[in-house]
């Protein structure tokens, strides 16, 4: 997958148009449309196997971790050209948000 990613939207076409992609020759050679759901399903259970490996858990954290862990996590949301220079501001603004919330 050649090209620069955006925040979310971007990625999501690029990476469905990558499936697709890689999709059609199996399709043109007479694979069953069932097969390649099943690749695709046992491919995403393999892929969320590995986030929960990589997740970092927030229990027994003090308030200030957990609000700098969700800062960084909202900041990676954030990095569109319209407000990118801003996502430090716009990522605590999140954070406390939906901390009020809760």
């Amino acid at each position: 997958m050649l090209g620069q990613v955006g925040d979310g939207t971007t990625t999501v076409v690029l990476l469905a148009g990558e499936f697709l992609t890689e999709a059609k020759p199996f399709i043109e050679d007479g694979v069953h449309p069932q097969n390649l759901i099943r690749s695709f399903q046992a491919a995403s259970n393999m892929a969320i196997e590995k986030i929960m490996e990589l997740a970092v858990s927030i229990e027994g954290k003090s308030l200030d971790e957990i609000r700098s862990l969700l800062a960084k996590c909202a900041a990676t949301t954030l990095s569109s050209k319209l407000i990118g220079g801003e996502k430090g501001f716009f990522a605590k603004m999140v954070v406390d948000a939906v901390i009020a919330i809760e």
